[in-house]
């Protein structure tokens, strides 16, 4: 995921990492969870993307060129 936000950061676009899991949060410690390795992996791996109502076809299509031409490379 670094990788592909980096390359995002270089387009001018935002992407940030994965919330971080309730349960590796301290407060949330001592609280009940089922299947933490699937929170864990999603924030190991996961990426946040440009979302939102405002979101062009046009900033979608960037978007998609940018993770296209990182994978590709």
């Amino acid at each position: 995921p670094d990788r592909l936000r980096l390359a995002l950061d270089a387009a001018n676009i935002e992407a940030r990492p994965v919330w971080k899991p309730m349960h590796l949060q301290p407060v949330f410690r001592d609280a009940l969870m089922i299947n933490e390795r699937v929170a864990e992996t999603l924030f190991a791996n996961g990426l946040c993307l440009p979302s939102g109502s405002t979101l062009t076809d046009a900033d979608i299509g960037r978007v998609c060129d940018v993770i296209e031409a990182t994978f590709d490379a």
